[in-house]
C-alpha cells in the first residue's frame, strides 16, 4: 500500500486501498462511452518467443474495455510477421500489426526520409511513433496507452489504472506516467533509475542552480517506466527521441507542451519485473552503458534549449557532484535492501556507479563536439509531417491493411472461431440442451448467439469477481415518483438525484418505464419503448450517465394489450405461439399462485375461445418458453438494453418462468437453466452487467437462485424486511438473530442485495417458517392498525394466506406491537435504515423510505389498488418545500438518511462480501461485528431495536487496547475500554477502529 503524499509538482495517485479490478473496470466501459480507449505494443519478433508476451496476452484477453490494440513489429522477415498475425490473433480485441520491415511500411519511411521527417534511427522510438501515427490513422481511440512486451510480472490491473487517469472524462490529466516499485527476485531492480537518473538530476540542480525543469523530472518515482498513457491530441503535437531517451523524452516533450496540472502519475503495480539489460561495463554502445549515455545527453539537450550554457568544466564539475551523491545513495538503497531482506550487492552498485560516472563524463563531450552539433535527436510531430505529407495517414492505414490482406491470407482471423467464443458456445449450448433437448441444441444455439450479436465474437468475462464495493448503495424509483408541470418526469428525476444524491447513491433502479396497460408498469406492452408520459431513452441514458441504472426484465409475462399477444388472438407471427394454453396442461393442482385471481383466463381468439394462463392478473399473460422463438425475442430486448446504457437486469418474477404439467410450477429446473443461459448473455454484451433475480419465497428458496455461482449476482434479501420490522415493532430480535445466524456468507462474486420496503410493500411470505403464526398475525394486525393493507394469496389447497403488506415504511413505524402512538417513529425508522445499512449485502433504498413518505390512502382509493399505497408521486415544489421545512419530519428523515450512507461508502468493513459475525446480547440489542476483506478494519454495529434504554460493558466487546475506537455516527471515542455503552431507545453505534 503507498503512501498518500503529493511530492513535486505533478499529482501522483497511490494505490490506496486494492480497489477491486472489476470496478476499476466498470468505471472504463463507462468511460469508453466518450473515450475509447486504445493499447499500444512495441514489441521485437524475438519478444514472441519469450514467456512473457504470452501471458501478457493472456490477461488482454480479458481486458473489456479496449477498443483497440496496435502492434509496433520490429526485426521481422516475411516468415517472422506471418507468424506475428497469428500470433495475436488470439485476442478477442482483433489487434492490427505493424511490419515495421516489410516493403510498404519501408517504402513510407523511404518517402518522409526524402522529406526530411524520417526517424533517423530504428528502435523502440521509432515504432512507437508509426504506431502512434496508424492510432490517429484509424482514428478509434480518444485515450492511448502504452507498456513492453517483456513484462514478467504483468496483470490486467496495471494497464486499467495506467490509463484510468487519461480515460476519465471528469479528469483533466492529458498524460500519465505509470510506476511501481522495481523488485523482483527478492531483489532491487532499476538501476539506471536509482542509480544514474535520480543522483543525476540532483547532482545538475547543485551545480546549475534551482531549475523547474529538474524539479518536475525529480517529481516522478520512476522516470524511466516505459508504461504511460495519453489522451489523442497528445500524439498529434508531441516530438520524442528515437533512442533510450524516449522515456524521459517524453516527459521533457509533456513539460514544453502542457501545465503540471495536466500530468499525473500513477502507481500501477505493486511488483514488476521485466527482460534485465546488461550493465555492459566493457562496451559503452550498448546495454545499460549506451541507455545512461542516452539519458544523459537528453538531458543536457533539454537543459541547453532553456538557456543553460555547458563546458568542458561543467561537465566535470557535474561528474563529480553526482558520484558523490549517487554513493551516498547507494548507501541508502543498501539500508532499505536490509530492512526489508532484500538480497544486495553493494560491488555492483558501486561498478554501476563508476560507468554511470564516465558515461555522463562521455556524454558531455558528445554533446559539446561540434561535429555532432547538426545532430536532429527528436522525430517531428505528427502535425508537422501531415502538414508536409496531408495523406500519410491515409498512405499508413492503407499499407498496414495492405499486409494483413497479402500476408496474413491464410492467417484464421474469424472472430467466431476464436478460442473464447468457442467456450461461450459451449456454455450456450449445454444450457439449451438442458431446456429444449440434444435434438434442437445446435439450431437453436446458433440463433440465440445472432439474436445476441454474439455470433462472432464475445466480450471477456472474469467469473467469481465481485462487481461493488462499500460504496455501491442503489435507490429503487418510478420514473414519475416525482412529477411537475413544465418537465417530464424522468427528467425531474435526474435533476432531483444531481442535486441531491450525487455524493449519496452510486445506482438507480427505474421501475418499469415501459409502455404498460396495469399494475403500474409490470404489465408491459412494447420492451423497447420508454413510456411517452415518462420522457425518452435519451433522459434514461442521461441518469446512466451519472449512476449505475438498472432496470426491470419483466418477462415471465406480458401485457394482454401488446403486440404479441394481439398477433395470438389473430393468429400471426410474432406471437401466434407465445404464450401459454392452460389445455396443455393436465394437473393444475399443485399450481404455487402469489395471487387469488384465477390461474386460465378465457379469451377469443380466430381459432376459438382459449384459456390462456395468468399467474399475476387477467392482463398479465404468461409467456411460453417452450417455444425458443420467445427467448430470442427476449435476448433482443436485453441487448437493446444493453446499448441504452443499463448496467443491473432485474429478473421480475423471475421463479414462475417455466411451467409443467403436476409440478408446482415455481423454481423449475429449466427456469434456472434459462437464468443461467440469460447471464451468459448479458455479461457477454455487457461484462460489467450485474443480473439480480427477484423471488419473493422463503428464504431457501430463495437462495437457491445463486447457483453455483452462475445464476443471479445479487438475490433480493426477503426475508429480511418482515424480520426486521417485527423485531423493531415488538421490541424483540430473537428471530432476526436466528436468521442471520442460518444465513450462508455470500461467496465473493454474489451477494444479497438488503432492502427494507419496496414499491410493492413488505412481503410476508418470506417470514413463513421463520415468525410463528401468533407472531405473523401480531404483526398484520399491527400494520393494519397503522392504516395499512394486506394483499392475499391462495395456497394449492385453496386457503387464503398474507402475502405481503402494503403500507409505506414510515407508517408502518407509526407504533410498536400493543402500543400506542410515542414520539419515536422517525427513531425507530432510522433504527431500521441504519440495521439494513451494516449489513451483509448491498443497500437498496426506495425513494418513499429515503423521504419518509407516508400512507398514500387518498391515492389508493382513486385506484382501487392496495399497492398505491406506497407510490405516492411528489409534486416536485411540494416535495422540496417538505425537504426545508423544519417542522416535518421529511427533512430529518431525508439528512440523516444521506449523512448515514455517506459515512457507510467510506467503510471498507462494510463491503457486501466482509465478514460478519452475530454478537449475543439481549434480545433488545441487535448486534453483529464486520470485518474488511483486508482485516485491516473492525467494526462494531450495535443497535437497541427496543423503546427501553439499553446498557453494554465494553468489555463484552473484546476491542484490542492498543488501537483507537470510536463510533463513526456520533463521532464518540471510547478510551476508557472498562466503561459501558448506553443506548437510548433505538439508538445505534457503529464502533470502528478506522475513522
Amino acid at each position: 500500500m503507498g503512501d498518500f503524499h503529493q511530492h513535486g509538482l505533478i499529482t501522483t495517485l497511490h494505490q490506496l486501498n486494492n480497489r477491486p479490478l472489476e470496478k476499476l473496470e466498470a468505471d472504463l466501459m463507462q468511460f469508453r462511452k466518450r473515450r475509447p480507449m486504445a493499447l499500444v505494443l512495441p514489441s521485437l519478433y524475438s519478444e514472441l518467443q519469450m514467456p512473457a508476451l504470452s501471458s501478457i496476452l493472456d490477461e488482454l484477453a480479458e481486458v473489456p474495455y479496449l477498443d483497440q490494440i496496435v502492434v509496433g513489429l520490429d526485426r521481422a522477415n516475411e516468415a517472422e510477421y506471418r507468424h506475428a498475425l497469428d500470433f495475436f490473433s488470439r485476442l478477442p480485441q482483433q489487434p492490427e500489426v505493424l511490419w515495421n520491415d516489410g516493403p510498404r511500411l519501408r517504402k513510407i519511411d523511404a518517402l518522409l526520409k526524402e522529406k526530411g521527417l524520417a526517424p533517423k534511427e530504428m528502435g523502440k522510438g521509432r515504432n512507437v511513433w508509426y504506431m502512434f501515427g496508424y492510432v490517429l490513422a484509424a482514428g478509434k481511440a480518444e485515450a492511448v496507452a502504452l507498456h513492453d512486451c517483456d513484462i514478467t510480472t504483468y496483470k490486467r490491473d496495471m494497464l486499467a489504472r495506467l490509463i484510468y487517469p487519461v480515460a476519465n472524462p471528469s479528469f483533466s490529466y492529458k498524460f500519465c506516467k505509470g510506476y511501481y516499485a522495481r523488485v523482483a527476485n527478492n531483489s532491487m531492480n532499476g538501476r539506471v533509475c536509482r542509480l544514474l537518473v535520480t543522483p543525476l538530476i540532483r547532482a545538475l540542480k547543485k551545480v546549475c542552480g534551482a531549475n523547474e525543469y529538474l524539479d518536475y523530472l525529480d517529481s516522478f518515482h520512476y522516470p524511466l517506466a516505459g508504461e504511460f498513457s495519453m489522451q489523442r491530441d497528445v500524439i498529434e503535437d508531441i516530438r520524442i527521441p528515437s533512442d533510450w531517451g524516449l522515456e524521459m523524452g517524453v516527459l521533457s516533450e509533456m513539460q514544453r507542451n502542457y501545465s503540471t496540472n495536466q500530468i499525473c502519475q500513477v502507481d500501477v503495480a505493486d511488483t514488476y519485473d521485466h527482460k534485465h539489460q546488461d550493465l555492459s561495463l566493457e562496451d559503452r554502445s550498448r546495454g545499460l552503458s549506451k541507455m545512461s549515455c542516452d539519458i544523459t545527453k537528453s538531458l543536457y539537450r533539454k537543459m541547453a534549449t532553456q538557456g543553460q550554457v555547458f563546458s568542458h568544466e561543467h561537465v566535470r564539475t557535474i561528474k563529480a557532484a553526482y558520484f558523490r551523491i549517487a554513493l551516498d545513495l547507494v548507501d541508502s538503497y543498501h539500508s532499505d535492501a536490509m530492512i526489508n531482506g532484500l538480497k544486495f550487492d553493494r560491488h555492483t552498485e558501486g561498478s554501476a556507479v563508476e560507468v554511470f560516472a564516465e558515461n555522463i563524463l562521455n556524454a558531455g563531450e558528445e554533446f559539446l563536439d561540434p561535429s555532432k552539433s547538426m545532430d536532429v535527436p527528436f522525430m517531428p510531430s505528427w502535425k508537422r509531417v501531415i502538414a508536409a505529407v496531408p495523406d500519410i495517414l491515409h498512405q499508413i492505414k492503407e499499407a498496414v491493411e495492405d499486409d494483413r490482406q497479402e500476408f496474413g491470407s491464410e492467417i484464421v482471423v474469424n472472430p467466431a472461431l476464436h478460442p473464447k467464443t468457442q467456450r461461450v458456445r459451449q456454455r450456450v449450448a449445454l444450457h439449451v440442451n438442458e431446456i429444449y433437448g440434444a435434438e434442437r441444441v445446435e439450431e437453436i444455439t446458433d440463433h440465440l448467439l445472432e439474436a445476441a450479436h454474439m455470433s462472432e465474437q464475445v466480450a471477456p468475462v472474469a467469473l467469481g469477481t465481485s462487481k461493488w464495493d462499500q460504496s455501491d448503495i442503489m435507490m429503487i424509483t418510478y420514473g414519475d415518483s416525482i412529477i411537475s408541470e413544465t418537465r417530464k418526469p424522468l427528467r425531474e428525476l435526474k435533476n432531483f438525484l444531481v442535486r441531491d444524491l450525487r455524493d449519496t447513491l452510486s445506482a438507480v433502479h427505474v421501475l418499469p418505464f415501459n409502455p404498460y396497460s396495469s399494475d403500474d408498469g409490470f404489465s408491459v406492452i412494447d420492451y423497447k419503448a420508454v413510456d411517452s408520459k415518462l420522457g425518452t431513452w435519451e433522459d434514461l441514458q442521461s441518469i446512466a450517465e451519472d449512476f449505475d441504472l438498472m432496470a426491470d426484465l419483466v418477462i415471465n409475462h406480458c401485457s394482454s394489450q401488446s403486440r404479441w399477444f394481439q398477433n395470438f388472438l389473430k393468429g400471426r407471427d410474432p406471437g401466434r405461439d407465445y404464450f401459454i394454453e392452460g389445455t396443455d396442461y393436465e394437473d393444475l393442482s399443485m399450481v404455487v399462485r402469489p395471487r387469488s385471481t384465477p390461474l386460465l383466463t378465457e379469451v377469443k381468439t380466430v381459432d376459438g375461445a382459449k384459456h390462456v394462463w395468468c399467474t399475476f392478473s387477467e392482463d398479465q399473460v404468461d409467456l411460453n418458453y417452450k417455444n425458443p422463438e420467445v427467448l430470442y425475442e427476449i435476448v433482443r430486448i436485453i441487448r437493446h438494453y444493453v446499448e441504452q446504457g443499463i448496467r443491473y437486469f432485474r429478473l421480475d418474477a423471475i421463479a414462475f418462468l417455466w411451467k409443467e404439467s403436476g409440478t408446482n410450477c415455481v423454481h423449475l429446473p429449466q427456469t434456472h437453466e434459462l437464468i443461467k443461459l440469460l447471464r451468459i448473455v448479458i455479461e457477454n454484451l455487457e461484462p460489467t452487467a450485474v443480473l439480480i433475480t427477484e423471488t419473493n419465497v422463503p428464504n431457501r428458496e430463495n437462495l437457491s437462485y445463486f447457483g453455483n455461482d452462475n445464476e443471479a449476482h445479487l438475490i433480493y434479501n426477503f426475508s429480511l424486511p418482515p424480520l426486521l420490522l417485527n423485531s423493531i415493532l415488538s421490541g424483540n430480535c430473537k428471530h432476526l438473530k436466528t436468521w442471520m445466524m442460518s444465513m450462508p456468507p455470500a461467496r465473493r462474486g454474489r451477494a444479497y442485495l438488503n432492502f427494507i420496503a419496496s414499491h410493492d410493500g413488505i412481503g410476508l411470505r418470506p417470514a413463513e417458517g421463520l415468525l410463528s403464526a401468533e407472531e405473523l398475525d401480531d404483526l398484520v394486525a399491527n400494520l393494519r392498525d397503522s392504516g395499512g393493507e394486506i394483499s392475499m394469496r391462495r395456497t394449492p389447497e385453496g386457503e387464503l394466506t398474507p402475502y405481503e403488506a402494503n403500507i409505506s415504511l414510515y407508517s408502518a413505524m407509526a407504533k410498536t406491537i400493543g402500543g400506542e402512538a410515542d414520539g419515536l417513529q422517525t427513531a425507530r425508522y432510522i433504527c431500521a435504515h441504519t440495521i439494513m445499512l451494516a449489513l451483509e449485502g448491498l443497500p437498496a433504498i426506495y425513494i418513499h423510505s429515503l423521504l419518509g413518505t407516508e400512507n398514500n390512502r387518498e391515492g389508493m382509493a382513486q385506484t382501487g389498488r392496495a399497492r398505491t399505497i406506497n407510490r405516492y408521486q411528489w409534486p416536485v415544489d411540494e416535495l422540496n418545500a417538505a425537504l426545508e421545512d423544519d417542522g416535518r419530519h421529511h427533512k430529518a428523515v431525508f439528512a440523516e438518511m444521506k449523512r448515514l450512507i455517506e459515512i457507510r461508502r467510506k467503510q471498507a468493513a462494510f463491503h457486501p462480501n466482509a465478514t460478519q459475525y452475530t454478537l449475543h446480547f439481549s434480545d433488545q440489542v441487535f448486534a453483529f461485528w464486520r470485518e474488511s476483506l483486508n482485516r485491516d478494519q473492525s467494526l462494531f454495529a450495535l443497535n437497541n431495536i427496543s423503546d427501553q434504554r439499553q446498557t453494554i460493558p465494553l468489555v463484552e466487546l473484546n476491542l484490542i487496547a492498543t488501537e483507537t475506537w470510536c463510533d463513526l455516527i456520533s463521532g464518540q471515542s471510547y478510551n476508557d475500554l472498562e466503561g459501558e455503552i448506553v443506548l437510548e431507545p433505538y439508538s445505534c453505534v457503529w464502533i470502528s477502529n478506522k475513522a
